[in-house]
């Protein structure tokens, strides 16, 4: 296979994909009653766009750009199989995933998102505590706050005092 080819195809693959995503978000059959609020089919078709838009400028990129010459060269620059250098970060990211996905209905959005962010960035190889806390803190909080406050859409609360906590927290971003 041609070293360019190689080079752009999983970003190709991802482009068709984003493709056939938006054809299938188009199928999405939502009423949002007239009024003025965006409906629940518009942010799987945002998504969508900004997948579609940064698989083609990482196509154009790696096309524009000249390869480089060395295997070593190739992984430094994410070229496809650079994270198999990593299979330890990329086994800590898989499972902190499919982790978030499995306790975020007892935790809370807020919690288990706070606590996946700092964790990816920790087994990412960031090693600051205060920066990990903060970011995980900060990216936690906008998220609540423009899914609650600008899309509305509800976030799973958790169980006990992670719903508390949750409850505590949108009353004081102002959501009832």
């Amino acid at each position: 296979m041609p070293k360019n080819l190689r080079l752009v195809l999983p970003h190709g693959l991802m482009l068709l994909a984003s493709a056939l995503l938006y054809w299938a978000a188009t199928r999405i059959d939502a009423d949002t009653g007239g009024g003025s609020r965006i409906g629940p089919d518009a942010w799987p078709k945002a998504i969508i766009v900004f997948m579609g838009l940064l698989c083609a400028w990482e196509i154009a990129k790696r096309l524009a750009l000249r390869p480089r010459t060395g295997p070593e060269d190739e992984a430094s620059a994410g070229a496809p199989g650079a994270a198999i250098t990593h299979p330890g970060k990329l086994a800590a990211g898989i499972a902190l995933v499919f982790g978030y996905v499995l306790t975020v209905p007892w935790i809370g959005f807020f919690v288990a998102t706070l606590v996946f962010l700092a964790a990816f960035a920790w087994f990412g190889g960031l090693r600051r505590p205060l920066l990990v806390s903060v970011t995980g803190f900060a990216g936690s909080l906008a998220l609540v706050v423009m899914f609650m406050r600008v899309a509305y859409i509800s976030l799973p609360l958790g169980e006990g005092p992670f719903r508390t906590l949750s409850i505590a927290l949108l009353a004081a971003i102002g959501v009832s």
